[in-house]
């Protein structure tokens, strides 16, 4: 049959094996943006909100399912050791959670491509040496400008929430540039995105060890009540590593978006360039600072962070999803393969026919081991 969106023979099945656009004769509405099936997971809505799917967008859906399993878990046991005041542990542990997950989920995927010593060392390692620089650079200044009584001093909120917030914005970025001039040959959106997280999480985790560092050497068991140490844990293990994963991650799919030598079916749109998605990045980063130090506590900067992760995650799955339906195109091993989203074989297209995901999100491992035999070294 004809595609009603691109113009060109596919299958008579449910999608588009050029476009990824639903076929209307498969009983499906007729959606040139394909907006109830995101590009890397078809299936979820591209504003459904989801930190696995959209910063770990490789993962087929077993992974999918058990990294969800794994962050709860590590999350609840994590906000359990804080109610216990255990302080020094919870704090480590919170700092650790989320980089090393995505640590094994670079290698799962392979997103490295053969280079895992200098993707990382300019991509993680960046980000947490400059994250520690940083941190220890305005250590004494933060102090120095803490809060007094109930309101914030107006230069401790231009320091730590403004000024600090764009600076280490901007330091996070360093890695993945390294690796944007050296590294010519990674030039798919998917690969900014990963570079961008890896960099945002290494920067993290090393700020939140810094700055909490009084608390780590103090007493390992503290007083007071078990909510006010809990709470904040879980705005250090999971909020401030998944925003800061996001915000670089998605200025990064942005600037990677512009390398894809691959032409767009179509414009653009303003969502995905590159200013837009360096101003949304920045807000990102600045607003829940703000609202934290103007709207303090553990409960109020719990929803300031909770609510701009929020945001920006469904921002970066619009950039995502817009990139792999635009830039779409077949993987380029000429064979077949299996796809490991629905699981049904199918040619080297650029859109799984059967359930409609973007076949350059799968892993570089479910490429190979999913190729039958006498396929393997062309995919």
């Amino acid at each position: 049959m004809t595609c009603p969106n691109c113009g060109r023979e596919t299958p008579a099945m449910r999608f588009c094996i050029h476009c990824g656009t639903a076929l209307p004769d498969a009983g499906q509405p007729f959606d040139r943006r394909r907006r109830h099936a995101f590009a890397a997971d078809p299936r979820e809505d591209v504003l459904h909100l989801s930190a696995v799917s959209t910063l770990f967008p490789h993962l087929n859906p077993t992974h999918t399912h058990r990294v969800r399993w794994i962050l709860l878990a590590s999350a609840t046991v994590i906000f359990l050791v804080g109610l216990g005041r255990l302080v020094p542990l919870s704090i480590v542990l919170a700092a650790l959670l989320v980089p090393i997950l995505y640590l094994i989920y670079f290698f799962v995927a392979e997103i490295h491509d053969g280079e895992p010593v200098p993707v990382l060392a300019s991509t993680f390692a960046a980000g947490a040496v400059l994250g520690v620089a940083m941190s220890l650079a305005f250590y004494r200044v933060i102090l120095s400008q803490a809060r007094v009584a109930f309101a914030p001093r107006a230069s401790y909120i231009l320091l730590t929430a403004v000024g600090l917030t764009i600076l280490g914005q901007l330091l996070m970025l360093v890695g993945p540039f390294v690796l944007f001039f050296t590294r010519r040959r990674f030039d798919d959106l998917l690969d900014g995105l990963a570079f961008g997280a890896a960099s945002g999480l290494g920067f993290a985790a090393a700020q939140s060890v810094i700055y909490s560092w009084i608390l780590i050497t103090g007493p390992f068991q503290r007083l007071g009540p078990a909510y006010s140490w809990a709470l904040p844990v879980i705005r250090i293990a999971l909020l401030v590593p998944l925003l800061d994963a996001t915000t670089t991650g998605l200025i990064c799919a942005a600037i990677w978006l512009r390398r894809d030598p691959h032409p767009p079916a179509r414009y653009l749109p303003s969502i995905t360039s590159v200013p837009v998605a360096v101003l949304l990045g920045v807000l990102g980063q600045i607003v829940p600072a703000v609202g934290s130090a103007l709207l303090g506590g553990p409960i109020l900067s719990l929803v300031w962070y909770a609510a701009t992760l929020g945001a920006l995650l469904l921002l970066a799955r619009v950039v995502l999803h817009i990139g792999l339906i635009e830039k779409a195109r077949p993987l380029g091993h000429g064979g077949t393969l299996v796809c490991p989203h629905c699981g049904h074989r199918i040619p080297d297209v650029a859109f799984c026919p059967h359930c409609g995901i973007a076949l350059r999100s799968i892993a570089r491992r479910d490429r190979r081991s999913a190729a039958p035999v006498g396929e393997e070294g062309h995919a």
